[in-house]
């Protein structure tokens, strides 16, 4: 149980501390001075970054220890809810015009 809590743990922080990590990083500088599309750029890169160096240092996490970060595995034995079996071709129309 504690390492599936540890795993729930690790990706909601990609989610919920990634961002504000790349907000932080902005706000050391004087941001608030640049043109608005500017700063929206420069959030959305330094937050692409933080998740990237989060992802990176959870890697570097699962090689040493594999069962604190296992949420990839368990993702992937997740069933989908439908099967869905197409054995024909499917044809598709344009509806009539009236």
């Amino acid at each position: 149980m504690l390492d599936s809590a540890l795993t729930l743990i690790t990706l909601g922080s990609l989610f919920i501390i990634g961002p504000a990590v790349g907000y932080a990083a902005v706000s050391c500088f004087n941001w608030q001075n640049w043109a608005v599309p500017i700063q929206h750029l420069a959030v959305g890169i330094f937050t692409m970054a933080a998740v990237s160096g989060m992802i990176l240092a959870y890697g570097y996490l699962w090689e040493q220890s594999p069962t604190s970060v296992a949420w990839y595995g368990w993702i992937q034995e997740l069933q989908p809810a439908v099967k869905l079996r197409q054995t024909a071709p499917m044809e598709v129309r344009q509806p009539l015009k009236k």
